[in-house]
């Protein structure tokens, strides 16, 4: 049996310990705890993974290929290019890709200036810069200009749901 001063020196020993045990245990349920964070969802992983379609993109822009250019949309996506009508859907992308990809002198590249992924990793918004060339009625033609996608995760791929651009240079008149 304890006498009263073997409690009171546990007690003294317990208080400290479970001071420091309540202090871990509400740091780790606190909202900026590492822990809070779902293991391999980060948004630098999906901006990786955003960056490397783009790569992609590029390529099959090279190749001409707007069928598989289409493929990068979700299925309600929609590409909103100046002096177009909104191209949305695959048939209508493809369409749409297709005859920009076909036109004389065709050439596109852009960078990603910024691109922001939703807390929740489901959306994201990709910032940057674009230049174009054309072959024109008065020869070869270079836009330079500015674009903003918003990807959506779609079970776990990332998908374009709305592209849009336009000039920096000033429009016809």
């Amino acid at each position: 049996m304890l006498d009263k001063s073997d409690g009171g020196c546990l007690m003294l020993k317990a208080k400290p310990l479970l001071i420091a045990g309540l202090s871990g245990l509400l740091f780790a349920c606190s909202p900026n705890a590492e822990s809070s964070k779902p293991a391999g969802d980060s948004s630098a992983s999906h901006e990786l993974a955003i960056r490397k379609i783009n790569e992609q993109w590029l390529t099959l822009i090279r190749n001409h290929d707007a069928a598989a250019v289409s493929r990068l949309y979700a299925s309600d996506g929609a590409m909103m290019a100046p002096g177009a009508p909104i191209a949305q859907g695959q048939p209508a992308l493809e369409k749409a890709w297709g005859g920009l990809l076909n036109t004389p002198g065709f050439g596109l590249t852009f960078k990603a200036d910024q691109i922001v992924v939703a807390s929740g990793g489901d959306m994201a918004l990709d910032r940057g810069t674009y230049q174009l060339t054309l072959d024109g009625p008065k020869g070869a033609t270079k836009d330079i200009g500015k674009y903003v996608v918003v990807w959506r995760n779609v079970e776990g791929q990332w998908k374009v749901a709305a592209d849009i651009f336009n000039s920096d240079g000033t429009p016809p008149s």
